[in-house]
């Protein structure tokens, strides 16, 4: 599913318009701008992603219909509707690729704690060194960027050994379950009905010289 589907779809669990949401799916996908293929979605669609999620954006957002929505419930149902309806940990993607840990490299130490901690993170909530795939690479550096301004992405950059990109690790990563290349069934074929009326609905206006 792309961006505006996923925020079709919010728009219909949780009221307001598709744009109210369009942020939060952009930044659960950005990873597919470091390796454009669905085993991307191992980096962010988790609940690690989602955590990050919330720390980037608040807790909450309050839609078109002034309801207040929680971010964390927004970039759970992302996940869901990727992911045959599962909401993963990182540790779930990682535990039958451990080999990744091969292709991370060096974890560096960087000037300041706050830094380091974010790029110790993935490992933190997996115990998995292949989790360092997130922080330690091309799509770590973007984060650093969003999450502690250019300065910190500088120093991420000069410490990374410039094959560490994300380009390097995926290709290396297996699919161990049916759960992580395929999406929500339902949600699908929602979709495909709204675009089914979308278009009945244009041909009907053209019809009428709308």
């Amino acid at each position: 599913m792309n961006i505006w589907q996923h925020a079709l779809l919010s728009e219909r669990k949780f009221g307001g318009k598709a744009t109210d949401y369009t942020h939060i799916h952009r930044f659960i996908d950005s990873s597919k701008y470091f390796y454009y293929h669905v085993k991307h979605r191992m980096l962010l669609h988790n609940l690690y992603g989602v955590e990050l999620c919330t720390q980037l954006f608040g807790e909450f957002v309050v839609n078109a219909d002034g309801k207040t929505i929680l971010v964390r419930d927004i970039a759970v149902e992302h996940c869901r509707e990727d992911l045959n309806g599962k909401v993963p940990t990182l540790y779930e993607w990682l535990r039958d690729n451990q080999d990744l840990a091969d292709w991370v490299g060096s974890v560096p130490e960087l000037e300041q704690e706050e830094w380091n901690h974010f790029v110790w993170k993935p490992f933190l909530r997996t115990g998995l060194r292949a989790a360092f795939v997130v922080t330690c690479s091309d799509l770590g550096v973007q984060l650093m960027e969003q999450f502690y301004g250019l300065e910190a992405a500088r120093a991420l950059t000069k410490a990374l050994h410039p094959k560490q990109k994300i380009g390097t690790y995926l290709p290396h990563f297996k699919f161990a379950e049916k759960w992580q290349y395929t999406p929500q069934p339902e949600e699908l074929q929602w979709l495909k009905n709204y675009e089914q009326n979308k278009n009945k609905t244009n041909h009907s206006t053209t019809d009428l010289g709308g």
